[in-house]
């Protein structure tokens, strides 16, 4: 940091330049890592000692901590399963950056609107897939900034939904902060294994019928059909068939179960 902001500016001008840094527009805080906004306002602290100092209070001082007890994902597909173009959605497309611990709980946590799609509406079939490792070409690149350009922030993460009569496409990412082969580095890095298949019968378990895991049938009604099953995180498909109507009344019944169990773990003590 050049020292004349320090020696220059007053400490009143300072605290002014860090409060529309670091005030929230909304009054929220967002602890989301992968949040763009969160990133560069927070990145001020690091910029010396004597910064972090004097700014560090005031981030709560402008703000509060919000704390929500649903997904932002979750409230989006709530609404758009009440948008009557949702209804007629049959087949939908749903792009991870992993298919990993932390990216399959944050799907997990907002599964319970989809399975009310597979209920009310016409949803056949889910198709959940991460992008494949490699070094990205032109169009995706292009495909990359559309989706910072015209995308929102769910949760720290890009999303944006496009549609046509009876099919849906819903792009996430991670924001890009840097080149592609950092990126592979930070996804072998924050790569987290740990109780995926536990994931993946708590997922199928919201709809019923049958999952298949990289073109295996793996799950069906509510059962493991195979005692073991390759899974690629980082190149994976995960496809979800809802059951019949009466599975999916078992499956509504044991989403509620589990939406109960995640709202108590949320309490605070």
């Amino acid at each position: 940091m050049p020292s004349l902001f320090l020696e220059v500016l007053p400490r009143e001008i300072r605290d002014q330049i860090y409060i529309f840094c670091l005030a929230s527009r909304s009054g929220a805080v967002t602890l989301s890592p992968w949040s763009p906004q969160v990133a560069r306002s927070l990145s001020l602290l690091r910029t010396c000692k004597q910064i972090h100092r004097e700014c560090k209070d005031l981030i709560f001082a402008h703000s509060r901590l919000s704390l929500r007890p649903s997904t932002q994902l979750s409230q989006k597909f709530k609404g758009l399963l009440k948008h009557g173009h949702g209804r007629r959605i049959r087949l939908l497309k749903i792009s991870l950056e992993l298919l990993d611990r932390d990216e399959l709980e944050w799907f997990a946590s907002s599964v319970k609107p989809l399975g009310e799609w597979a209920r009310h509406g016409r949803l056949e079939a889910i198709t959940i897939v991460a992008e494949w490792e490699k070094p990205r070409d032109v169009q995706e690149f292009k495909e990359i900034q559309n989706l910072r350009r015209h995308g929102e922030v769910l949760d720290g993460r890009l999303f944006k939904e496009s549609s046509t009569w009876t099919r849906m496409v819903i792009s996430t990412g991670w924001p890009r902060f840097c080149h592609w082969g950092k990126q592979k580095w930070l996804k072998e890095m924050l790569l987290d294994p740990s109780g995926i298949h536990e994931l993946l019968l708590e997922i199928h378990r919201v709809f019923g019928g049958t999952m298949h895991v990289d073109g295996m049938l793996v799950f069906k009604n509510g059962e493991k059909i195979v005692r073991e099953y390759q899974f690629h995180p980082r190149n994976g498909e995960i496809r979800i068939v809802p059951g019949t109507t009466g599975n999916r009344h078992a499956a509504a019944k044991y989403s509620d179960l589990m939406a109960a169990r995640m709202t108590n773990n949320h309490k605070c003590p």
